[in-house]
């Protein structure tokens, strides 16, 4: 079960800092682990796909026999701005589905769980029909969904202009915790300090997909900022 609905909306942390250190003409929501930037703005048409896929390469895809199979990282990258936010899009691990603001399709691997946990997040927090979202790829209740989604909508709709000029893409990122079921993966993203702060983001397999969940693993505790991220793994 998602502990809160509230938490969820926030529960990620998101590096929104300009070159200066601000934005200007934004609100800022915070929570226990989250500092976005928001402001008002015109919403998309929710049947537009909101990015590109990239061809799949099954081959590419890692299996549990691989050495790398928890360290390895998605193959043919791709980063696309979605709603101002840097998102991932992978030849090797999905998502091979975009319906709207709905980004699924993703491999039951380390490496498809972080992809889906960014893309998944950062589209529920940062887009402007973020409903879909999340009544479609999060693991919870009904209740749970309509109390999100309401907590969600107090909030301003987000620029997506001032994002793309807040917002900065992960550096790398780290599986904390992995089964066949759940996955805890944390993304480093560089600071104006000369260190990393890092996000920490859970996953759940669930109706042969990924869904984004509050339940962080107990074996991949919140992590400080660090200049040390060599047990990452590189974009």
């Amino acid at each position: 079960m998602i502990a809160a609905a509230a938490a969820l909306a926030v529960g990620v942390v998101v590096i929104a800092v300009a070159p200066d250190g601000e934005v200007d003409e934004a609100e800022s929501v915070t929570s226990a682990e989250t500092t976005v930037s928001v402001t008002h703005t015109a919403t998309a048409p929710a049947n537009t796909a909101k990015g590109s896929l990239v061809p799949q390469i099954p081959s590419a895809t890692k299996s549990p026999a691989d050495s790398d199979w928890l360290t390895a990282a998605p193959q043919g990258v791709s980063w696309q701005r979605v709603d101002g936010v840097p998102l991932p899009f992978s030849a090797s691990d999905g998502p091979t589905r975009i319906e709207g603001a709905v980004a699924e399709g993703y491999t039951r691997s380390p490496q498809g769980a972080a992809l889906a946990a960014i893309q998944i997040a950062m589209r529920m927090l940062f887009s402007p029909d973020f409903e879909s979202v999340v009544r479609e790829q999060t693991a919870a209740t009904s209740t749970e969904r309509d109390q999100l989604i309401s907590a969600r909508s107090g909030q301003p709709i987000i620029n997506a202009d001032a994002v793309t000029a807040a917002t900065l893409q992960p550096a790398a990122f780290k599986v904390g915790a992995y089964s066949d079921q759940d996955a805890t993966v944390y993304y480093a993203y560089p600071a104006q300090d000369g260190v990393y702060r890092i996000a920490r983001m859970s996953v759940t397999w669930q109706d042969d997909d990924w869904k984004y969940t509050g339940r962080m693993s107990p074996d991949a505790p919140e992590l400080p900022a660090t200049a040390d991220i060599s047990s990452f793994t590189a974009f």
